[in-house]
């Protein structure tokens, strides 16, 4: 990095104006260098953008030498970048959240996420015999890194929150009648909710931060677009070599007529595959390729988590005891 480069970055801040001059397509988006310091950063954008074209987007961190930026039009800048967070990683992290307010339609709702890999069964709590404010700040202060599976009966809700050293990194809720699923963070105060109520089922478990942050990249990660004629396994063998060479970590979706598995890859390495319909781990990768090569109908998602995210740059997550704040006075029930 230049002198003047480093001149530049103190005016860099999360949430931050910038302008960026495209240079090369990526999966998920473009390399770019930011316009007129020169410094190179990653743009995600699914959109077709042309080589040297400038575009506006929205600086979200350093990391090393490479600047982290969301598309402009996605994002503005949101109430909370506005009226300021506690800390530039904090900030960062809102930056990033509010640009990609994902929601998902997977056949499998919470089936997607792992059960614990220890063949010990895990015993549901009910929520009645627990201080459920007290467990839920337990878990975010000791920094659990795993998933909460939740059962509602009253509520015919379910849902599954994973979470990062005690903060939430992705969740999935359901309920009846609803068809359309909740964006990430709807989705963590309706789990939480429907938590408190008595008769509902908690399954708390560890998972390996490999596997959490692999499966965060759904709900937090940069989609790679399919190109038109590209079959899954052609999709996802490029994508692989891309993330060996950047060390990045993401998660592939498989999905075919009667089958669907997960392929974890974390920070550039594979380490597994998930059978969905067994809720079976599999540490070697041979039975998602399988499946990639056997089903003509196959589709492969993939999403990628920027290693920024796992940075000191970015306090990755939503804090449970934040969420748990700005719900009081709104809840329907005690808190």
């Amino acid at each position: 990095m230049t002198e003047e480069d480093e001149e530049q970055l103190p005016n860099l801040k999360a949430g931050s104006s910038v302008k960026c001059r495209v240079c090369a397509p990526q999966p998920g988006g473009y390399a770019v260098r930011l316009v007129p310091s020169g410094i190179e950063g990653y743009l995600p954008c699914q959109e077709d953008l042309n080589e040297g074209q400038v575009v506006p987007a929205t600086f979200v961190c350093m990391n090393q030498d490479q600047a982290l930026m969301t598309f402009a039009f996605r994002i503005g800048t949101t109430e909370r970048v506005q009226m300021g967070l506690p800390s530039e990683p904090e900030t960062a992290f809102a930056v990033w959240a509010d640009s990609h307010p994902r929601t998902f339609k997977l056949r499998r709702a919470i089936d997607i996420v792992m059960p614990p890999l220890s063949a010990n069964e895990v015993a549901p709590l009910r929520s009645g015999d627990f201080d459920i404010a007290k467990l839920i700040v337990d878990l975010e202060e000791g920094g659990l890194t795993g998933c909460i599976k939740m059962i509602c009966d009253e509520r015919l809700s379910r849902g599954a929150l994973l979470l990062f050293r005690g903060r939430a990194v992705g969740c999935i809720y359901g309920k009846k009648p609803m068809v359309e699923p909740y964006p990430i963070e709807s989705a963590i105060q309706m789990l939480l909710l429907d938590s408190f109520l008595p008769d509902t089922n908690l399954t708390v478990y560890d998972l390996p931060d490999e596997i959490i942050l692999s499966m965060s990249s759904m709900f937090l990660g940069v989609p790679v677009q399919e190109r038109e004629g590209e079959s899954a396994a052609e999709l996802f063998e490029k994508t692989l070599t891309t993330l060996k060479s950047k060390n990045e970590t993401a998660i592939a979706t498989l999905t075919s007529k009667s089958e669907m598995s997960l392929a974890f890859v974390h920070e550039g390495e594979r380490f597994g595959s998930f059978d969905v319909d067994l809720q079976k781990f599999y540490p070697q990768t041979d039975v998602f390729d399988e499946l990639i090569h056997k089903s003509s109908d196959s589709k492969v998602e993939i999403t990628i988590l920027p290693p920024e995210m796992t940075t000191e740059k970015v306090l990755f997550g939503y804090g449970l005891s934040t969420t748990l704040e700005i719900m009081k006075g709104k809840a329907p029930i005690e808190m």
